[in-house]
């Protein structure tokens, strides 16, 4: 099943309708609500023109549904609201990577001598920024990543990564 068909398949198991249109809000490309137990992802009809971009942003609009009530937009532009926006965007942003990239996956990839990032992001269907971002939240949780065999995937010199083997 590929990662399109997946999120699709969650927001459906989850009940959240999705829709396209030509326009939302702030020139934004998705937007979650959930409002008095309606749940909707809207989503502008131009990612249909774009399956990595179109991924990457229903994903993240799926992170809010596990990672925020849906109703944190605030007409409010002060510095206070402006940081709560800030925090749920990037807590969705999170759950998107961990989702649609596995550590599990950037292991299997790496170890199938697959390590051009371009290649990489392209066998994830996701672009090289989401894949950096991704590798960029794993870094804050461990400095490598264990490849097996006594190989690292050294994430401390990001966007820069490299392989570590210790031979002894």
């Amino acid at each position: 099943m590929n990662k399109l068909d997946a999120l699709l398949d969650l927001a459906n198991n989850e009940e959240i309708e999705i829709y396209y249109t030509d326009k939302i809000a702030d020139d934004i490309k998705g937007l979650y609500i959930n409002k008095q137990g309606l749940k909707i992802i809207s989503l502008l009809n131009s990612l249909k023109q774009n399956k990595t971009k179109l991924i990457e942003i229903l994903a993240e609009e799926l992170g809010h549904h596990f990672t925020s009530i849906g109703n944190y937009i605030s007409p409010n532009k002060d510095y206070s609201s402006k940081i709560m926006i800030d925090k749920c965007e990037n807590k969705a942003l999170k759950w998107a990577c961990e989702f649609l990239i596995t550590e599990e996956e950037i292991i299997h990839i790496i170890n199938s001598n697959i390590t051009c990032v371009y290649e990489i992001a392209e066998i994830l269907e996701v672009s090289v920024e989401f894949l950096l971002k991704r590798l960029e939240f794993l870094s804050r949780k461990k400095n490598m990543l264990d490849l097996g065999n006594n190989r690292f995937l050294i994430l401390t010199n990001l966007p820069n990564f490299y392989i570590y083997e210790n031979i002894f």
